[in-house]
């Protein structure tokens, strides 16, 4: 019983936060306390605090938080040590959240803070974050007196395990600083993190959005620049986020940047359906505001906007996400009992541009020197950036949108190749929809995924191959999904290529695809049935790729690896024939490593017969 309880939560482990995870540790939950299995019930309910929190449904945790808390304080004695300090780490979340609801009392906000503060100090004076949440307190309310005394004795109490980890707690104290007007303080603190030093599964992306701001009002626009384009790839289409979202519009609205702005806009309007909190859809309305703003006044009125399949017109656009902003922003004052979240709402509505335009790329900044032609040829030869940087710049202010797009497909290449995932990631989203020919497109799409997955987005990356559509994109697929042990995607993607490769008439690639198949089937599948079935058809691709060169060695390692999986499914004598078939083939292939494979599993083999 307990087993499936555990599965639940195992393959929950596997899927990013979202509505799909939170669902199978539901279940997991629901599962575990129809069984009266209370310690299952305490690793699910906990479990599922995050997944709400990260998932962008923070409000479902405040329920779960108190059950767990119930739970804790009735029987503290059948809860785990770990247990009890994820409890109190959890605490830290809540309180973070229930700032974000108008609907919850300030009394019972600061009455959870006064309780998480007695709980921590029971668990041994761990006041550095109960400080820190006093703090982000103070400034939610618009406390500066308090908002100075309690960073003061955040920055000046030592780390204890119960803090924030470092990338976190420097991401909340830039801010912080940047709220007391101590810009060059926050920078400075912010470098640890925004270099990679210190990182975890919030940073970078949160403090480079927080910096945004900071950076534009000190004059760091190349470093605003790098900053929106790191983070707000890290951010996209993430309902948790759509705060970080409003920042990186409102962002592009004060850079000269409004085209990029409305595209944000149109791709994340649906976020807006469902925002984590009404604070978090006030942010992401401020800064839809600024880039609507920003076209009326450029003189794009007559723009429209395709929300929930109608197209909206800018201005009526712009009057609902200010007037929705400011309800909100009453919401709070109502709440808190006084102005500060409406002063503070109605200074960043009035935001003005810093410059007419920031370039956001490499190539965009470049100066343009000599004949684009030239420096395309030879930057292409030698994968050269400078060059083909210039080359697009070039091509771009002649005109010439046809070059510019084929010359950055290059400079993409070249990108990938200096080891610079996110330009080259970034010019070939440029090219595509400049792109005419179908083997360009092909390729840059090819180049885009291999420059996401070096990025982490390995989804994007799938999404990517799947517009190619052909055997080699599906292979690379297959390999994208087995690199983050997505075995059955894998193992159907491998399939799927292999087919391909059958119609395109490349037997050996399309059994070798199968081999590869089966492997995916055998780690992502406990049926013996279907693992079996599987190296049966991978052996018969072999077979109808007999003649082609190379297919000996192939088959050799086809056999190793069924014989490791009928040694796991318990077939012993079927493990040994095939070992003994594997070992044979690699002698005759005088295949050293493949012998030596082969004869630890046979060794492995043997001493079960002792």
């Amino acid at each position: 019983m307990a087993d499936d309880v555990q599965a639940l939560l195992n393959e929950a482990a596997g899927l990013p936060y979202g509505e799909a995870k939170s669902v199978l540790v539901e279940r997991a939950l629901r599962t575990a306390e129809a069984r009266h299995e209370h310690a299952l019930s305490v690793r699910a309910r906990l479990e599922l605090i995050t997944c709400y929190q990260f998932g962008g449904e923070p409000v479902k945790s405040f329920a779960t938080f108190s059950r767990a808390l119930a739970d804790y304080d009735a029987e503290p004695g059948r809860w785990e040590e770990r247990e009890v300090h994820r409890l109190l780490w959890q605490f830290k979340w809540i309180m973070g959240a229930i700032q974000r609801f108008p609907e919850i009392p300030l009394t019972r906000a600061l009455d959870a803070l006064d309780d998480m503060e007695r709980r921590y100090r029971q668990a041994g004076d761990l006041m550095h974050a109960v400080y820190s949440a006093r703090c982000s307190m103070a400034w939610h309310l618009g406390d500066e007196a308090g908002l100075a005394e309690w960073f003061h004795r955040w920055r000046t109490t030592p780390r204890d395990r119960l803090a924030n980890c470092q990338a976190c707690d420097i991401s909340h104290q830039a801010h912080k600083l940047g709220a007391l007007g101590r810009d060059e303080e926050a920078v400075a603190l912010a470098a640890p993190v925004v270099s990679g030093q210190f990182t975890c599964f919030s940073q970078p992306q949160s403090i480079l959005c927080t910096l945004l701001p900071i950076y534009l009002r000190t004059g760091r626009l190349d470093a605003a620049a790098d900053a929106h384009r790191r983070a707000y790839r890290l951010v996209q289409g993430k309902a948790a986020d759509i705060d970080d979202i409003g920042t990186h519009m409102g962002f592009c609205a004060r850079t000269g940047n409004e085209a990029r702005g409305l595209e944000i806009l149109e791709r994340e309007l649906p976020l807006l359906e469902r925002p984590p909190s009404p604070d978090d859809a006030a942010d992401f309305m401020v800064g839809a505001a600024l880039v609507l703003r920003r076209l009326e006044e450029g003189g794009h009125a007559g723009l429209t906007v395709r929300r929930s399949g109608a197209e909206v017109p800018v201005p009526e656009l712009r009057a609902e996400m200010e007037a929705g902003a400011r309800a909100i922003a009453a919401r709070f004052d109502a709440r808190n009992g006084n102005d500060a979240y409406s002063r503070r709402l109605e200074t960043r509505l009035a935001a003005t541009p810093v410059t007419d335009r920031l370039p956001l790329m490499p190539h965009a900044r470049r100066t343009v020197t000599g004949s684009p032609e030239e420096r395309w040829r030879s930057g292409a030869a030698r994968s050269d950036v400078g060059e083909l940087e210039e080359a697009v710049a070039g091509f771009t202010q002649a005109g010439d949108g046809a070059r510019a797009a084929l010359a950055r497909v290059d400079l993409a290449r070249a990108y990938l190749k200096a080891d610079r995932p996110m330009d080259a990631a970034e010019v070939a989203e440029e090219a595509l929809p400049l792109l005419e020919g179908e083997q360009d497109t092909a390729e840059t799409r090819r180049l885009l995924s291999r420059a996401l997955a070096r990025l982490g987005e390995s989804a994007r990356a799938v999404e990517a191959l799947r517009a190619v559509g052909d055997a080699d994109a599906f292979f690379e697929i297959a390999e994208l999904l087995g690199a983050r042990d997505d075995d059955r995607d894998a193992a159907a993607a491998y399939a799927e290529a292999a087919e391909l490769y059958r119609r395109d008439g490349d037997l050996l690639q399309a059994a070798i695809a199968m081999r590869l198949h089966a492997l995916s089937t055998h780690y992502g599948y406990d049926d013996a049935s279907m693992i079996t079935y599987a190296y049966e058809r991978a052996r018969q691709a072999f077979d109808a790729a007999a003649s082609h060169p190379g297919v000996a060695s192939e088959r050799a390692r086809l056999a190793w690896e069924e014989a490791a999986a009928l040694d796991w499914l318990g077939l012993h004598e079927a493990a040994v024939a095939r070992c003994t078939e594997a070992l044979d083939a690699f002698r005759d292939l005088d295949d050293e490593a493949g012998i030596a494979m082969a004869t630890a599993l046979m060794e492995e083999l043997r001493e079960q017969d002792d």
